[in-house]
């Protein structure tokens, strides 16, 4: 499931705090990943297809990734017709699909999935589970080099293990695969990957930073107190924001260097529709004490935003969706300052110029965002802005 798969889930649960767990990974040392004897004997079986109108990604000389993006749903409980693969887009225009990458999956005939996806920060490299063999590796774009990750999923749906998330941490130095169960145990765990070596270790759930050397992780936790942030060795900090229109809806945080933040929703799912962004907070995790909560500038058509990473100490990245006035809705990032809240459009997810060349395309599948480090300005065009009329819990 992609971040923003995440985000929907966030608040279309009856859970307040999802993506969380009550257990607490710091202290302990972690353990290594270990590969499991069913991921080999029970390979996922790839749904293939060829897309009218697109290219399959070339081996090597691929500039910057941006989006990507599978072809959607074309009605309440069915996939849409001949659609397997993920689409890559790239910040010079290019734009593939990728047979090597594992995208809608069957298993032993009990069902299947979409395998995840992931781009790194600067948008140099991809992490996917290959359609072949389902083995995890990241992929150089301009190079073509692959690194396999030395972890093993477990592709049985027979034995309800869910599809993992894979997400770039900080500036794309480790990988952490998330929605995990152990084979002899109950919780859920998520192993980090470093990608320049592929060398694995699991760690308990909640993982959204990751120092450069790798023995100190950052966890969000959810307790009977609320959210929390811990670092390895630390104690666990409780994070309050008495500026948010609606507490609960503080989780979700991204860290890096010392600092998170998260974009928190105006309510909880119990109150209809209404997750229009309401402030974005940011903290200092050795500390839990807020460090800004400002109320985003954006416009008045958003009607949810989550969080996808840091831009600089300063600024951070926003994914957001935006209702059009014909009841029809866009996919925009906006980059936000932590300080004053004012927010600079920085790109578009536009499914009908994209539908164009890739005509298998119909709304309601996973996007995912990356290379955003180091882009270049992006024109947003004028448009009118109709405000969101905003509901609440009664």
């Amino acid at each position: 499931m992609t971040r923003w798969g995440k985000i929907m889930v966030l608040f279309t649960g009856a859970t307040l705090v999802a993506g969380c767990s009550s257990t607490v990974a710091g202290g302990s040392p972690p353990k290594p990943a270990r590969a499991s004897q069913a991921a080999v004997a029970k390979a996922p079986t790839a749904v293939a297809e060829t897309p009218p109108g697109l290219r399959a990604l070339p081996r090597s000389g691929v500039g910057p990734a941006t989006y990507a993006y599978t072809c959607g749903i074309e009605a309440a409980g069915g996939t849409a017709g001949a659609c397997g693969h993920w689409r890559l887009l790239s910040r010079d225009g290019g734009q593939w699909y990728l047979p090597e990458a594992l995208g809608d999956y069957e298993t032993d005939g009990q069902g299947g999935d979409t395998a995840p996806l992931a781009i790194s920060p600067d948008g140099l490299r991809i992490a996917y589970f290959q359609a072949s063999d389902g083995q995890l590796v990241v992929r150089e774009l301009a190079s073509g080099a692959i690194t396999p990750m030395r972890y093993a999923f477990t592709w049985d749906i027979a034995q309800e293990v869910r599809a993992p998330s894979l997400d770039f941490l900080g500036k794309g130095a480790w990988l952490v695969i998330s929605n995990l169960t152990l084979e002899d145990e109950e919780e859920e765990s998520e192993v980090l990957a470093r990608v320049a070596t592929g060398q694995t270790r699991e760690d308990g759930p909640g993982v959204i930073d990751v120092d450069d050397t790798g023995p100190r992780v950052t966890t969000e936790v959810a307790t009977d107190a609320g959210v929390g942030l811990q670092t390895t060795g630390g104690p666990l900090r409780h994070i309050t924001a008495t500026q948010l229109h609606d507490p609960r809806t503080l989780s979700g945080f991204i860290a890096q260097d010392g600092v998170a933040f998260v974009l928190a929703a105006r309510n909880i799912a119990a109150c209809g529709n209404d997750i229009s962004p309401d402030k974005l907070v940011t903290v200092d995790v050795r500390t839990g004490k807020n460090l800004s909560v400002v109320t985003p500038k954006l416009p008045g058509d958003v009607t949810q935003g989550w969080g996808i990473g840091w831009l600089s100490p300063r600024e951070v990245l926003v994914g957001v969706t935006r209702r059009r006035p014909d009841d029809t809705t866009v996919s925009d990032t906006f980059a936000i300052d932590i300080m004053t809240g004012a927010a600079r459009q920085t790109g578009r997810f536009d499914e009908a110029r994209i539908r164009v060349r890739d005509t298998g395309l119909v709304p309601g599948g996973d996007v995912v965002v990356g290379g955003y480090l180091g882009t270049t300005p992006y024109r947003a065009a004028r448009e009118k802005v109709v405000p969101v009329k905003q509901g609440g819990c009664e």
